[in-house]
This record gives C-alpha cells, structure tokens and sequence, in this order.
C-alpha cells in the first residue's frame, strides 16, 4: 500500500488501544498511521473544496 501523504510504503502494525489490540497501517517515510475507523471518517467527510470548472 502507498501512503496517501507521502507516496512512501506502508506496512502493517499490530497495536492495543489499552486491552484491544487492532492493525494500523504505518508509513516509514513520513509515519502515517491509518486504519479503519480514519478511512471510515474520510469517507464520510465531505470534500474541503470543489473542484475547479465543476459547475
């Protein structure tokens, strides 16, 4: 997987949010870390801006 921020390569890490372990996605380069709930919240996220020319 690509990072989106960065382009850089991506892996997976397994991490605990106090006792409930889960696996985030962790970018070498810049150090992204996205999983499921962030790509859940971009998604239901309405774009910043429009597009030019959409009309």
């Amino acid at each position: 997987m690509k990072c989106p921020k960065c382009e850089g390569l991506m892996y997976i890490e397994r991490v605990s949010d106090f006792f409930i372990p889960f696996e985030v996605w962790n970018c070498i380069n810049c150090g992204a870390i996205i999983d499921q709930t962030i790509l859940e919240n971009r998604a239901k996220s309405r774009p910043l801006f429009e597009p030019v020319g959409s009309q």
